[in-house]
């Protein structure tokens, strides 16, 4: 799929302002890039990434209308957080209005902001290129960029690890989720080859 040319492409421009589209350029970039290093599919990584954000750009009140309305409120922090809803709203639209039917990508649009257990090699792309695309500067951004060369699974513990012990520096609440998927995939990683010291 050639970005320029997807039919998808007017769609996100019209969701998302100048500045959501041009992080999203990046992001699609970053994620083809971490497939191809990876074995996973180029195509389905450039289609998630450029449909990641479909509803980060709606209001609070709009994420759960629309979460409300079709069932996709699961844990009561998206009430209280409504910006976490937007990618399991960003998923539902993307289907419902665009027709997607790719159970991997849409599941990929759905956890890229919290992560999830069980999270396919697709969504795991997704979630750590959204970290690590050009333009962010969290503290570990080098970290994450030089850890998606070699282990996508280690990477993806650094990053859990961090976005956890932030919530927890600054006593927010830590989605249900992030915490399932570090318990997670930590499981499947022997923790004497994991270190964290970052």
């Amino acid at each position: 799929m050639n970005i320029v040319e997807s039919k998808y492409t007017a769609a996100a421009k019209r969701r998302m302002t100048p500045e959501r589209y041009e992080h999203t350029l990046a992001v699609v970039k970053s994620a083809v890039k971490i497939a191809g290093m990876h074995g996973v599919s180029v195509q389905d990584a450039e289609l998630a990434g450029l449909l990641h954000d479909y509803a980060r750009d709606l209001t609070a009140v709009e994420l759960l209308r629309i979460a409300e309305s079709n069932g996709l409120i699961e844990y009561e922090i998206e009430r209280r957080v409504p910006v976490l809803l937007h990618g399991p709203v960003g998923a539902w639209l993307v289907r419902s209005e665009l027709g997607v039917e790719n159970r991997s990508v849409l599941q990929a649009i759905k956890v890229h902001t919290v992560g999830a257990p069980g999270m396919d090699r697709l969504a795991r792309v997704v979630y750590l290129a959204d970290l690590i695309a050009a333009g962010r500067t969290c503290p570990i951004v080098g970290k994450l960029r030089l850890a998606v060369q070699g282990d996508l699974d280690q990477a993806l513990l650094i990053s859990l690890a961090f976005s956890i012990r932030y919530m927890l520096k600054r006593s927010k609440a830590i989605h249900p989720q992030t915490v399932a998927a570090w318990n997670h995939f930590l499981g499947e990683k022997a923790s004497s080859t994991f270190e964290d010291r970052g």
